[in-house]
């Protein structure tokens, strides 16, 4: 059955974003390191976000994600140009997305989203990347699960900026 991975970048101090959505603290990739990342896109086939980060991620320049399929959750948007709207329950829209063939599902964010996601058990690993920086104050890299959710740690590397990549799987 695919996976849905939560694929994320945080400060230190857990925040994966300012208070106002920057991402301005993110440590660049330079020459051919990707962290990972062209590996990792290879593995899914699905992008699912929240509203708020779908729209963080259009003022990045051309949408990046237009290879895969694209969900986001949005209770006020009707419509948006580079995915579907979702509107139902995360239960529900999770039962689908499992019965459906097709790579892992890449959740992106925001920290709403993969709290409710892990409300339910839905997400099956985390792939966190911490920045080495404090921001203090910001979004979250999950919001009020409202329950413990334990973690087994897979794989760990430490990139030279000082990134380091941390895989939990989910325990059921």
């Amino acid at each position: 059955m695919r996976k849905i991975v939560y694929f994320v970048t945080a400060s230190l101090d857990g925040y994966i974003a300012r208070p106002n959505g920057a991402v301005d603290w993110l440590i660049q990739a330079e020459g051919n390191e990707d962290f990972g990342f062209a590996t990792f896109l290879e593995s899914i086939d699905t992008v699912v976000q929240g509203r708020k980060t779908y729209e963080q991620v259009l003022t990045f320049g051309p949408y990046p994600y237009a290879q895969q399929k694209n969900f986001v959750f949005s209770r006020k948007m009707l419509q948006c140009q580079h995915a579907e709207v979702v509107r139902q329950p995360v239960s529900d829209f999770v039962r689908w997305i499992h019965s459906q063939p097709g790579k892992d599902v890449w959740l992106v964010g925001g920290g709403q989203l993969a709290a409710s996601f892990l409300h339910v058990g839905a997400i099956d690993e985390l792939k966190v990347f911490v920045q080495p920086i404090l921001l203090g104050e910001g979004l979250p890299l999950v919001s009020h699960i409202g329950r413990d959710t334990r973690l087994k740690l897979k794989h760990s590397h430490t990139f030279q900026q000082g990134l380091v990549q941390m895989d939990y799987e989910v325990l059921r």
